[in-house]
C-alpha cells in the first residue's frame, strides 16, 4: 500500500499537468482544505441552515421543474 506522501506527490504531478485553469482550482481547494483555521456558523447562519439540512436529510429536494423554474427565471 503507498504512503500517503507518495500517493500525494503521485497526484501533484497529475496536477501540473492539468491546463491552468484546472491546476488554479485544484490550489483553490487544497488552500481551503490547508487553511487552518475553520469556519463557524453564527448562531444566525446555523438557524437559516438547519431547516434545509433537515429537507435535505428527509431527501426532499426541488423537482427538475423547480430547478428549471428558478434558474431561468428572469432577474
Amino acid at each position: 500500500m503507498a504512503k500517503i506522501s507518495d500517493k500525494l506527490e503521485e497526484l501533484f504531478a497529475r496536477v501540473r499537468g492539468l491546463p491552468k485553469e484546472r491546476q488554479e482550482l485544484a490550489v483553490e481547494a487544497l488552500t481551503e482544505i490547508a487553511d487552518p483555521e475553520v469556519y463557524v456558523l453564527s448562531d444566525e447562519e446555523r438557524a437559516i441552515l438547519e431547516p434545509a439540512l433537515a429537507r435535505a436529510a428527509r431527501g426532499e429536494f426541488a423537482s427538475d421543474e423547480e430547478v428549471d423554474t428558478a434558474i431561468n427565471k428572469p432577474w
